[in-house]
């Protein structure tokens, strides 16, 4: 561990900010979402006198942070002059997992992606997945020629139970049959290897985070992302909602539908058990549905199924590929159902890989919410595709050490 980096690495509970964090975060935020901004107007908005906003805006343009971006118009007077972000202020990384595929990337204050790497999702947990992602960082950095000096954090969104308290993630006993209860201090392996402040949250919390952050802003204040069937993010009232440990959203397990059989199975067979079974069904139902043309584009060989395999056929029109992801939606859509009566949320984001799934899947999910889910929790409720696409964890999790930045100018 790398004490120096300890102190620096908390994710933003605004309730513990100092007077000066507060007030970097407030000012910074909203030249974030309303830049080209002016002083006046960022007053106005955070209600913030404009001699401190004045004061504060000064500095940030002498460290870098922000820059002048022109003269506002104006009819008569003084014309106010307009700042924005600097976005090569810094650097920030970001890593991620969807239903296939492991992200890593690099990216600017603004989150517009310099370099990005992917590898197909391994199929392990623990300390071997935690080594993994820190791999695709390393061969980030070298095949993007990266200059680590220039980069702020690290920012990760890992699957699993994540503990705030102890900065470790565990993986429940009994979820496979060859790992047991694993604690790993993700923080250590990162800062240890990359010399880089490193902040961590679970996957959909980063997911939810990033469509706020980088998504081109939700303009909510509540939210539901669906990370796959197993996980969710929530934003609560603004804030994202992690709970008292950090462990918020963990939905995978419930008496209705319990997934934990298919899921052991699925990761037996090599399919990671992410995209809510229709590998899976897809394999079992062959011999009812040989015409179907997932067969054909796998040559027969059904351990090559993955959901890439299903949607491709269903766009080709193949019947029982559609009905597969119809069926998918509708099972996610009956558990969201449950969170939309008990949240009431404004959006309800579907990510994580499964978004992929397209119309099929998308219109059965809606129709499931609108049909279960109480008609006053859906009557303002838009469902629809997360804005990041297969980076949605990864700028999400970059995000988290933009936020850090801008509380530590």
């Amino acid at each position: 561990m790398i004490p120096m980096l300890t102190s620096k690495r908390r994710l933003i509970d605004q309730a513990d900010l100092n007077d000066h964090e507060k007030k970097n975060l407030q000012i910074l935020d909203t030249i974030r979402k309303r830049g080209p901004i002016t002083r006046a107007e960022i007053s106005r908005l955070i209600g913030l006198n404009i001699v401190t906003v004045t004061s504060y805006v000064d500095q940030y343009i002498k460290k870098g942070v922000i820059k002048e971006a022109g003269i506002e118009a104006s009819s008569g007077g003084r014309k106010p002059t307009l700042v924005d972000l600097n976005p090569h202020a810094t650097h920030l990384i970001g890593v991620g997992l969807n239903v296939a595929e492991m992200i890593a990337l690099v990216c600017d204050l603004k989150g517009e992606v310099i370099r990005s790497v992917k590898r197909d999702r391994p199929l392990e947990a623990g300390e071997a997945l935690v080594q993994s992602m820190a791999d695709l960082v390393e061969e980030l950095i070298t095949k993007g020629k990266i200059d680590t000096g220039r980069v702020h954090g690290i920012g990760i969104g890992i699957p699993g139970v994540f503990n705030r308290e102890t900065s470790s993630v565990r993986w429940p006993v009994g979820l496979l049959d060859d790992d047991l209860s694993i604690m790993v201090s993700i923080h250590g392996m990162f800062e240890e290897r990359f010399g880089i402040t490193t902040f961590v949250d679970n996957d959909a919390n980063a997911a939810v985070f990033g469509e706020e952050w980088y998504g081109g802003g939700l303009g909510v204040q509540h939210a539901i992302y669906l990370y796959s069937g197993n996980g969710c993010g929530f934003m609560i009232n603004g804030q994202i909602y992690r709970g008292v440990n950090g462990c918020a959203g963990e939905w995978a397990f419930s008496a209705e539908d319990d997934p934990l059989p298919a899921y052991k199975e699925s990761y037996k067979a090599g399919l990671g058990g992410l995209d809510m079974g229709i590998s899976l069904q897809a394999q079992a139902l062959k011999d009812k549905n040989s015409q179907s043309k997932i067969y054909d584009l796998v040559k027969n060989d059904v351990r090559r199924i993955t959901i890439h395999t299903v949607i491709k056929a269903a766009e080709a029109g193949d019947t029982f590929a559609t009905q597969l992801l119809t069926d998918a939606g509708r099972r996610l859509g009956r558990k969201a159902a449950m969170l939309v009566n008990l949240l009431n949320p404004e959006i309800l984001i579907v990510g994580g890989g499964v978004e992929i799934g397209g119309p099929a899947l998308l219109s059965a999910l809606r129709d499931a919410v609108k049909e279960i889910a109480i008609p006053e929790a859906t009557e303002k409720l838009k469902i629809i595709p997360s804005q990041l696409g297969e980076n949605g964890v990864a700028l999400g999790a970059a995000a988290l050490a933009a936020q850090n930045f801008f509380i530590n100018v």
